[in-house]
């Protein structure tokens, strides 16, 4: 590619990375609404805690994993970029909806938990989901199917409510 084809479509480096982040968070919708999609089916595999692995366990192999690792290195510079950090927020808000959507379907029909408990969970669910997807991005996977993954997650979900005594 010549060197001046990036430069004529984005004229900064901000710009480009606006763009990249931009395209991102589209594909990420669009992957959002088709699990959503699934998950209101009747399909098992796509719904609760083990939809949430097979999820995260796309990430593991391509396109999401180059997707992944573009997200993580612009999660890096939206740290000293307002603008950038905004533009990255409607993904990272999905998926602590969907975090909050899995926590809130493990627990038992027709008990309505705290609130407060649902949080905890779901932040504890996403903190840990991310370092799974870490694993991934370094090329070191901590998990290897969604079976082993979904374990983990029911593990950390249960684990935050033993500790809160919910």
């Amino acid at each position: 590619m010549p060197a001046g084809s990036t430069s004529f479509y984005f004229r900064t480096r901000k710009a480009l990375l606006q763009a990249v982040a931009t395209r991102l968070t589209d594909l990420d919708v669009a992957d959002f609404s088709l699990m959503t999609e699934l998950a209101g089916s009747s399909s098992e595999q796509f719904s609760g805690t083990a939809g949430l692995a097979r999820i995260v366990m796309y990430v593991n192999s391509e396109p999401w994993l180059t997707r992944a690792r573009a997200r993580y290195e612009l999660m890096l510079l939206a740290s000293r970029d307002t603008e950038l950090a905004t533009r990255l927020d409607e993904s990272s808000d999905r998926l602590y909806t969907l975090a909050r959507e899995v926590v809130t379907q493990w627990h038992a029909a027709g008990n309505t938990p705290d609130p407060t408990l649902v949080e905890d969970q779901a932040l504890a669910t996403l903190a840990f989901i991310n370092g799974v997807m870490m694993t991934f991005v370094a090329g070191q996977p901590a998990v290897d199917n969604a079976e082993h993954l979904d374990r983990l997650i029911q593990g950390v979900i249960a684990g935050v409510a033993q500790v809160r005594g919910g």
